[in-house]
């Protein structure tokens, strides 16, 4: 039994004694406490809305002031905690996805940080993450709070400014980068822990039904021609979109986040310019095609103008990048994934931008007030979108269309 004690502003005198957090959750808080030099202290626990930008966690605040031996001492942090989903209604298992970004956090990103550190290369050239504390484990993941140094997300509706784009688009170049140099720094740990990590995506009968559903909602939100197109195109949707995640060791790249989209994406803005970057939400990460990540971010985000106007000189910006970075861990990007490479597959995979779109609609537009519950998986997931989905999904089919892909 949970005694709560409390000084009664919300603000509580014991972590162990907050009945809203787990217990396997209030413990892991109370070793970051311990581990952090508290003598003294309260907490106070702040429930967040997702706003649907996160389906497999629920998300809380935690705050802790008090003092240490070098004086008065605050911690801002964020949890994440697992929600349990039926798993019979399923397409992807909660706790695995769980475990899978425990892994880039916990082992990863340390390594990164290593090699980088070895490299000499300069903070704000680094891959950019949030701090996360090793209590985190399979019922929540504990990281740094930085919303407090300004740190937001956009909405997730909304089409992403050019400037967002370009620092996304070279931490996402970065991220594939590190592949190559865990690779050339730790090849037995990259091959028995990397190469064999697939996508946790399971092509069931639940997945083929919300695919079904969801070229359904689109078909008859469009008219003319790109009905049609879309129709015909439904019969080779599930195989195409399987090829393009499901995808064998010796045929895969690079580690791949595969959920690179505007709203898991901390930003900081100046004057309403955005300056720095964290992606963050690693729970679907696995070993693939790195012009996935591209395409799944700019279809996401973006609308019909933004990539008329920007999307070529995204590419570039993200080879560019990819090149330049790994020239500071001495390999040349031309001899493990060349431009020409990139190029091919990104016309090989170029269909993933549509299905992703399309997967993405009900997550991407859903109502604030009808967000999708994910506890009984895809199956009870409502299709009351936000209304700006219709304008977003005709200029996607048309871009198809244009390139010869409907």
């Amino acid at each position: 039994m949970v005694t709560e004690t409390t000084t009664g502003d919300g603000w509580f005198e014991d972590i162990l004694s907050v009945k809203e957090l787990k217990p396997i959750v209030r413990q892991s808080l109370k070793n970051v406490i311990e581990k952090e030099g508290f003598t003294t202290y309260k907490v106070k626990v702040k429930d967040i809305s997702t706003e649907g930008g996160n389906y497999l966690g629920t998300l809380q605040t935690v705050t802790v002031k008090g003092k240490a031996d070098d004086g008065d001492k605050q911690l801002n942090l964020f949890l994440k905690n697992i929600v349990t989903v039926d798993e019979s209604n399923s397409v992807l298992n909660s706790s695995d996805a769980y475990v899978r970004e425990g892994l880039f956090y916990k082992d990863l990103l340390s390594l990164f940080i290593k090699i980088q550190e070895k490299y000499n290369i300069p903070e704000d050239e680094r891959i950019n993450t949030v701090k996360v504390y090793d209590e985190s484990n399979g019922e929540v993941i504990i990281m740094n709070d930085i919303s407090n140094e300004g740190y937001v997300t956009y909405d997730r509706c909304d089409v992403v400014t050019l400037k967002f784009a370009e620092l996304c688009i070279e931490q996402l170049a970065k991220l594939h980068a590190m592949s190559f140099v865990l690779r050339k720094e730790h090849p037995k740990y990259f091959e028995n822990n990397v190469k064999n990590l697939s996508t946790l995506i399971k092509f069931n009968a639940n997945f083929e039904a919300h695919m079904r559903r969801i070229f359904d909602k689109a078909i008859e939100s469009l008219e003319g021609d790109a009905k049609h197109k879309l129709e015909r195109y439904f019969p080779s949707s599930l195989e195409k979109y399987k090829k393009f995640v499901d995808v064998p060791a010796d045929q895969a790249v690079c580690l791949v986040h595969s959920d690179f989209r505007a709203n898991n994406i901390l930003v900081k803005e100046i004057e309403g310019e955005p300056i720095k970057v964290f992606p963050v939400d690693y729970q679907l990460m696995y070993y693939g095609y790195p012009a996935t990540d591209f395409l799944y971010f700019i279809f996401a985000g973006t609308d019909q103008e933004f990539r008329k106007n920007h999307l070529e000189d995204l590419k570039e910006l993200y080879y560019n990048t990819f090149d330049t970075y790994l020239s500071k861990f001495g390999i040349e990007a031309k001899e493990v994934y060349s431009k020409k490479q990139f190029e091919e597959e990104y016309r090989e995979v170029l269909d993933y931008g549509l299905l992703c779109f399309l997967i993405l609609m009900p997550f991407l537009f859903a109502k604030n007030d009808d967000i999708p519950d994910m506890e009984n998986g895809l199956g009870d997931m409502t299709l009351n979108l936000d209304e700006r989905y219709k304008d977003r999904l005709q200029g996607v089919v048309d871009d198809y269309i244009q390139w010869g892909c409907l």
